[in-house]
């Protein structure tokens, strides 16, 4: 085999800043996340999940899909400064929630522009205003922009972070035809939903997504394909099912070879309710 040297110039440039710009401890994962939890019933995903969502101190907003969601009303309690009415879906049947859930993400992005759009124009109202310029000579424009006050925003003027969470949604609608077609594009474009219209604002508003399910797969609605092959962050736990384990293996065969694989599996798996968390994406300077 031959080795050519190519042009310097030719290198990779990386564009400043983080795709994850949602800042979270630092033995907590990064954000925007794709996490799948997965764990026969009974095993403590949802636990795992809400502990997760609260030791985060970050998640503004949550949005959660479940057919459960009345009968775990005593544990979403405790997400209650995240979670409200409004954004709990029950209707699994229905994908147009997935539209709704967007549309939401898109509202965020359309009132964090115009907060600081209509900041822009109060600061340059209070500027006139104290000026020396008589205030019969200031336009009506500038004089109404100072009279309306300061604005406000339900975030404070910050991009808020948002985590949609799917409950025990497999066999669904939702996870079949258009509904996992849509579920799949979701699953590709979290980080970059609600895209910026601003070019001073560069990104976007974007989501983390979390899924639990019973089963890694399953021959009708169950995770799609595009899910399992983007995943930053897994919560897997005890499996009885030697073809299920194999199959978890196999996705992470690029990384970690099958045999420290079972072994990390069989050490996190001591005692019920323990759970082996992998994630994909580290932060800087973690082991």
């Amino acid at each position: 085999m031959r080795e050519i040297k190519t042009r310097s110039n030719l290198g990779i440039s990386v564009p400043p800043g983080s795709a994850f710009a949602c800042e979270t401890p630092s033995d907590m994962p990064k954000m925007h996340f794709l996490c799948a939890c997965v764990g026969k019933r009974g095993s403590g995903k949802g636990v795992a999940t809400v502990n997760l969502l609260e030791k985060l101190h970050c998640v503004d907003r949550l949005m959660y899909v479940s057919p459960s969601a009345d009968s775990n009303k005593t544990l979403l309690q405790r997400l209650s400064k995240m979670l409200s009415p409004e954004d709990t879906y029950s209707d699994v049947q229905d994908i147009s929630l997935l539209a709704d859930i967007v549309k939401k993400i898109e509202k965020e992005r359309d009132d964090f522009e115009e907060y600081w759009r209509k900041m822009r124009r109060w600061d340059a109202a209070q500027r006139r205003v104290r000026s020396d310029t008589p205030l019969f000579r200031l336009a009506d424009e500038e004089l109404l922009a100072f009279g309306e006050g300061k604005p406000k925003h339900r975030w404070g003027g910050r991009i808020p972070t948002i985590v949609v969470w799917f409950d025990d949604v497999i066999g669904s609608q939702l996870m079949l035809g258009k509904g996992a077609r849509e579920i799949a594009r979701l699953c590709l474009f979290h980080r970059h939903l609600a895209g910026f219209t601003d070019p001073k604002t560069p990104g976007a508003v974007g989501c983390s997504m979390i899924f639990n399910v019973q089963s890694w797969k399953t021959s009708v609605g169950g995770l799609p394909k595009a899910l399992r092959n983007n995943l930053t962050l897994m919560i897997l736990f005890k499996t009885t099912s030697q073809k299920e384990l194999m199959d978890i293996a196999e996705s992470v065969d690029g990384e970690i070879t099958t045999d420290t694989f079972l072994q990390l599996c069989h050490t996190a798996w001591r005692d019920p309710h323990d759970f082996l968390l992998i994630d994909h994406h580290l932060k800087k300077g973690q082991p």
